[in-house]
């Protein structure tokens, strides 16, 4: 049986947008230039740990994800002295404000909302957290599956892509599954009940999205109108390599769920990218997805950016600075924006 944790979560609800987040005041921090500027905008999509370091001549600096957040405020702070920083010190780290000792200023959020044997909704505590009432919406994360049947990536930081969504006032949120029963189509069903959970606790826009197999259970989301009002998938697979004798399902499979699409207000949009090992034709992919355009509401695919190849290449920093304001927009703009 499931076991819900709702009130709490409506009890813990920040009384403020992320808006007021002081750490998203970048008029705030002291002495940046239009450069300086531009590199705090860089350290707020930056996953954790994360530090920024201002100097009082003017320099500043950013390092994260690092190893740990010690690793991270002093990385910030050479970096800040390598560029000519005098006096550099850590002005914010992680989601707060610690400049001349300002006290911690994000509070936790609450523990799972939805929790069972083989999965879990967990609230994403470096993310900030606003409550289904006063957030803008809420992004579900769901993780890839991994090489191994075994593998375990429950509790995996989301991707940094992800990190725009929340500084404009979405909470994130974990789908996280027991590596031993996550097979796809009861993944899938676990996330349509889930998010329909969260649709009832008062979520005005639901965005599913993942890598890899997370992926691809929210690409499974389109056969359930209404369950969600975005799917955003990267590197979308199910059934491993191209070496790999399942994998030859893997097309058959993303045929269905396209003919079986029925989310006329959905907007869906996919990354794929060059040597993927688990994508298979890519070609014969993108033309597939490209058909789905008359079944859904909007569609914006990433296909195979220069710069950027592998399965795990929407993971990286460089990815979430060149596309994460752009998957936001196309998410929530009123004329959702085609290419990016």
């Amino acid at each position: 049986m499931r076991l819900r944790t709702i009130l709490a979560a409506l009890a813990l609800a920040l009384p403020f947008p992320a808006a007021a987040q002081p750490i998203l005041d970048v008029a705030a921090v002291p002495g940046l230039d239009a450069t300086g500027r531009a590199e705090y905008g860089k350290f707020l999509i930056a996953n954790l740990p994360r530090a920024f370091a201002v100097s009082t001549n003017g320099r500043a600096a950013w390092a994260g994800p690092a190893p740990s957040l010690d690793v991270a405020r002093s990385v910030a702070v050479q970096r800040c002295a390598s560029i000519g920083g005098a006096n550099c010190t850590v002005y914010a780290e992680n989601l707060d404000v610690v400049w001349q000792n300002r006290p911690r200023q994000v509070a936790s959020p609450p523990g799972p909302l939805i929790s069972t044997g083989n999965y879990a909704f967990v609230p994403d505590e470096r993310y900030f957290w606003h409550g289904p009432q006063a957030a803008a919406g809420v992004y579900v994360w769901s993780h890839g599956k991994g090489p191994a049947i075994d593998t375990d990536n429950r509790g995996q930081q989301p991707q940094a892509n992800v990190r725009p969504f929340n500084n404009a006032g979405f909470d994130v949120i974990r789908f996280d599954r027991y590596p031993l029963a996550d097979e796809p189509n009861r993944a899938a069903g676990w996330l349509r009940d889930g998010l329909a959970d969260l649709r009832r606790m008062g979520y005005r826009r639901i965005v599913a999205g993942g890598e890899s197999r997370g992926g691809w259970t929210s690409l499974q989301m389109l056969d359930a109108a209404g369950a969600a009002d975005v799917v955003i998938a990267f590197s979308p697979a199910a059934q491993g390599t191209a070496s790999s004798s399942l994998h030859l399902r893997q097309a058959d499979d993303l045929q269905r769920i396209i003919e079986e699409a029925d989310a006329p207000h959905l907007r869906l949009a996919v990354a794929e990218f060059g040597g993927d090992l688990y994508s298979g034709d890519l070609d014969d992919r993108v033309r597939a997805l490209d058909a789905l355009r008359p079944h859904i509401g909007a569609l914006l695919l990433i296909d195979r950016p220069a710069g950027f190849a592998g399965h795990g290449a929407a993971g990286s920093q460089a990815f979430a600075q060149r596309y994460g304001a752009c998957l936001l927009r196309f998410a929530t703009s009123p004329s959702p924006p085609s290419a990016c």
